[in-house]
């Protein structure tokens, strides 16, 4: 049976070859991993700016309508913003680009938003109601109620959301 016989100056050029190949394949993988990581941490600021710009105008417009619904029967008019919410979250990744606690915590924000849409909602079908409906004062009532209620809420949590999304 034949031997066969590796010079060794073959044998160190082939193994530093594989060196160099998986050392190369190393640096790549890192530097592929660090692009990742800026290009994440800039979509996270993108979305984040968006997501705080719409959460400051929507605690604006809660703060100036609050108190037409704690003192008259009937409150006021307005509009919360949720484009910014509903654009990030179309994407799919939001809890990845931001992590799933500040995810949470702005959902838990919007989801006031949304309750207090729904309440005003209710409340200005009510107005198209006839008055004479059984129970038609305590639904006024209960629907202001849950109105204050849940922009109470709102403007309260705002602090604490928008002190986390600054620090992240």
């Amino acid at each position: 049976m034949p031997t066969l016989i590796i010079p060794a100056e073959l044998a160190t050029q082939t193994v530093a070859t594989l060196i160099g190949i998986f050392v190369g394949t190393l640096s790549a993988l890192t530097i592929d991993r660090y692009t990742e990581r800026v290009r994440m941490r800039r979509r996270a600021k993108i979305v984040l700016r968006s997501l705080a710009q719409e959460l400051r105008i929507n605690y604006k417009t809660l703060r100036e309508v609050k108190a037409a619904y704690q003192n008259t029967a009937w409150g006021r008019s307005f509009y919360i913003s949720t484009t910014a919410w509903e654009t990030v979250l179309a994407g799919g990744d939001l809890s990845h680009i931001i992590g799933l606690e500040l995810t949470d915590l702005i959902s838990d924000q919007y989801a006031l938003f949304f309750r207090v849409r729904y309440y005003v909602d209710l409340l200005t079908r009510l107005w198209f109601a006839p008055n004479d409906i059984k129970g038609y004062e305590e639904m006024r009532a209960g629907f202001r109620k849950a109105i204050v209620e849940t922009m109470t809420l709102a403007l309260e949590q705002q602090t604490e959301v928008m002190h986390q999304m600054g620090e992240h």
